[in-house]
């Protein structure tokens, strides 16, 4: 017989917690690419990560809380902080940019180079983010061994995004020659979409 346990989100945090500090994590690394003096360009796999950070937004009133119910907001903050960072934050270094350093907004094409590889990311968005929605499904969902795997999951996501966050905002930039990393890229956008995909 499986044993089962109390429903609860991953860590014990309120629902869409660790949503709404992937989806920081992923504004941050946009925002300081776009910072840097260093000349780059916003790796094409970002711009995926990117896409979920919407699942986030739409999330509210759905798998998150609305303000207004009682369940707790994401991280025990006042409804729609998070919300309001992610867009104030992307709005001020864009704003900045734009009347400061103009020419930084050349950063938002990804390097040619990479333009192939647009069918590696979909997919992992694709691949993750359905198999992590499949999970919604399965009898052993509340079971404590498949809350513990959710757990860990969403631990791997929260680590391999500032691995990411280290290897594009401090590494791969300083590099005159970017080092080329789709596999990485990949396998990342691939985890962070499956932890998306299971909470939806």
């Amino acid at each position: 017989m499986t044993a089962t346990v109390v429903p609860r989100p991953p860590l014990g945090l309120p629902p869409g917690s660790i949503r709404g500090l992937l989806a920081i994590q992923i504004s941050a690394i946009f925002w300081m690419l776009l910072l840097a003096p260093t000349d780059v360009r916003i790796p094409l796999n970002l711009y995926f990560l990117l896409s979920l950070v919407m699942v986030f937004f739409v999330a509210h009133g759905k798998s998150i809380a609305r303000r207004a119910e009682p369940t707790p907001s994401p991280l025990w903050l006042p409804g729609g902080t998070l919300r309001f960072l992610i867009l104030a934050g992307t709005a001020a270094v864009i704003a900045y940019i734009a009347v400061k350093h103009p020419d930084r907004l050349d950063r938002l094409t990804p390097r040619e180079s990479e333009l192939a590889d647009w069918k590696y990311y979909l997919g992992a968005v694709a691949i993750g983010f359905v198999l992590g929605y499949g999970t919604r499904i399965l009898p052993c969902r509340h079971a404590w061994a498949f809350q513990a795997f959710q757990a860990w999951i969403a631990i791997i996501a929260m680590a391999v995004l500032f691995l990411h966050f280290v290897f594009e905002v401090i590494i791969n930039f300083s590099l005159e020659n970017p080092i080329p990393a789709v596999a990485w890229q990949t396998a990342v956008t691939g985890i962070v979409a499956f932890y998306y995909g299971s909470r939806s």
